[in-house]
């Protein structure tokens, strides 16, 4: 099943006049959610894509069909692992903050191996 590109989701937007936080109080969701779409995908979301589809005066599998057919799919893959979609906003701060401390920790053990190796050497 195609999802419905960002880009096709702001094109559907501005060509009907609409801000972003317009859409975004018409199918009730934050603006950030639709800042968020926009740059990546639509959810498969049944609710969130009826809402647009009943926004847009379009049906769901014809906003999938043009928005594959302008814009394609490919660039899609390997964005979002499909399991990530699940996470709610907190988990994903977490799991986010837990990468980035993996790589302050990684960065810490190669400072302190650098002084290990380096410090014998100077001394």
């Amino acid at each position: 099943m195609n999802k419905i590109d960002g880009r096709y989701l702001k094109e559907l937007r501005e060509g009907r006049g609409l801000s972003i936080r317009e859409l975004a109080e018409k199918i009730y969701v934050s603006k950030s959610s639709v800042q968020r779409w926009e740059q990546s995908s639509v959810p498969e979301n049944r609710d969130i894509l009826n809402k647009l589809s009943e926004v847009f005066g379009l049906s769901v599998e014809d906003m999938r069909a043009q928005s594959a057919q302008k814009f394609g799919v490919e660039h899609l893959r390997g964005q979002t692992a499909p399991e990530d979609d699940n996470l709610s906003p907190d988990e994903r701060a977490e799991a986010k903050f837990g990468i980035k401390g993996l790589g302050i920790a990684l960065a810490a053990v190669c400072i302190a191996i650098a002084f290990a190796v380096v410090l014998p050497i100077v001394l």
